[in-house]
């Protein structure tokens, strides 16, 4: 960035301190197609690329008292965007425990029937908990976990929207998430929920 961005960056800061909301859109139109590029090689979905865009112009917009001019402000934006994304992966990381768990435990070693039955018993807790979805939210998942569906073309077949897909698939999927953290030898079913419904939009 040379000086006279920079200076002009402090300039637009001095403004949005004072609640100038021009100068925020300025800022915005600056840096959130860099910051959009930067975010969505980590993130690789567009909408949650775009709600982080959201929540980092937001945090923005909240602190904008606190700002500080003498600061390289594409520094400050994309450390708090990092951080964000970093939040990110750390959340699904202890989501995502239960798989590393149920990878080593029931398909690298499942080697003796005792291990296939209980393998067969997590395929049958898991119906139960399906069944406990409301009736649409289940018919969704159902195409998406057992068919292997794509998002657009289950929307398609069911006449709605792929984001009303997208958002049933994750409820579905914290419901699920949840019964099985209720019971702890339910873990295993994750692997097979979450790595089934990745990938799929």
């Amino acid at each position: 960035m040379n000086l006279h961005s920079e200076n002009n960056d402090n300039r637009l800061i001095s403004l949005l301190q004072e609640g100038d909301k021009k100068a925020f859109r300025l800022l915005f139109e600056k840096y959130s197609s860099r910051l959009y590029q930067f975010a969505i090689k980590y993130l690789r979905d567009k909408e949650d690329t775009e709600d982080l865009l959201n929540e980092v112009f937001l945090k923005i917009w909240e602190n904008r008292h606190s700002l500080k001019t003498n600061t390289v402000f594409q520094s400050y934006l994309f450390t708090i965007a990092y951080n964000n994304i970093r939040q990110r992966f750390l959340k699904k990381s202890r989501e995502e425990k239960y798989i590393r768990i149920f990878a080593e435990e029931y398909i690298f070693d499942s080697a003796n029937k005792e291990e296939q039955f209980d393998y067969l018993l997590f395929l049958k807790k898991l119906d139960e908990i399906i069944d406990l979805l409301p009736p649409r939210r289940k018919e969704i998942f159902i195409l998406s976990f057992k068919k292997e569906l794509k998002n657009k073309v289950i929307a398609s077949q069911l006449e709605l929207s792929e984001q009303f897909v997208k958002n049933q698939l994750s409820l579905a999927r914290k419901f699920i998430v949840k019964k099985m953290q209720e019971d702890k030898n339910l873990a295993g079913i994750l692997f097979f929920f979450l790595f089934s419904s990745q990938g799929k939009a």
